[in-house]
């Protein structure tokens, strides 16, 4: 078995509503923007950086996964996938499960409720046995023993930590 490495990172907080009136088309707000170096500061600091951040099309998870990049050093393409936007939690596992091999790190950027039942899921072995609240820019990041991502199931995720933005002011990037 090889040990692979998955975050979970629901994206920064968005603006209430959009220009065409459209959920998908919401931008983040300021206070989105403000959030990510913050998680951006203790993701750098896992033992192995992404090699692949598939994410949700909408503009708030396409302006996070951007800003995360930039933040992280990340200088690969991106997978943006439309069934991330509205997704069930079987269909982020269906997703996860899909990647190929040579990913040893992969970084996924969706919304809630469907993040947060996924992050439960991995946990404990089904999406419907946790209450989790995962706030705007929460982050979960786990340790998986599986040599194919095809492998990943509910239930077969080691969580690293789970945290929200708020929890991680004063945070220094040493």
């Amino acid at each position: 078995m090889d040990t692979r490495y998955l975050t979970i990172l629901r994206h920064a907080k968005a603006k209430v509503t959009s220009v065409s009136g459209r959920d998908i088309d919401r931008p983040l707000a300021k206070s989105g923007l403000k959030q990510l170096p913050r998680v951006c500061q203790l993701l750098a600091r896992v033992k192995e950086k992404p090699d692949w951040i598939v994410s949700s099309p909408a503009l708030r998870t396409r302006q996070t996964a951007e800003r995360v990049a930039e933040l992280i050093g990340y200088t690969r393409n991106f997978g943006w996938n439309d069934r991330i936007y509205a997704a069930a939690p079987y269909t982020l596992l269906n997703i996860l499960q899909e990647t190929h091999d040579s990913a040893y790190h992969v970084l996924l950027i969706g919304h809630n409720p469907s993040v947060a039942q996924l992050v439960s899921g991995l946990c404990a072995g089904t999406d419907g046995r946790m209450n989790l609240r995962f706030p705007t820019a929460g982050l979960a990041h786990f340790e998986v023993d599986i040599a194919r991502w095809r492998q990943l199931h509910w239930g077969s995720c080691e969580l690293r930590f789970l945290v929200a933005p708020r929890f991680l002011k004063g945070l220094e990037s040493n």
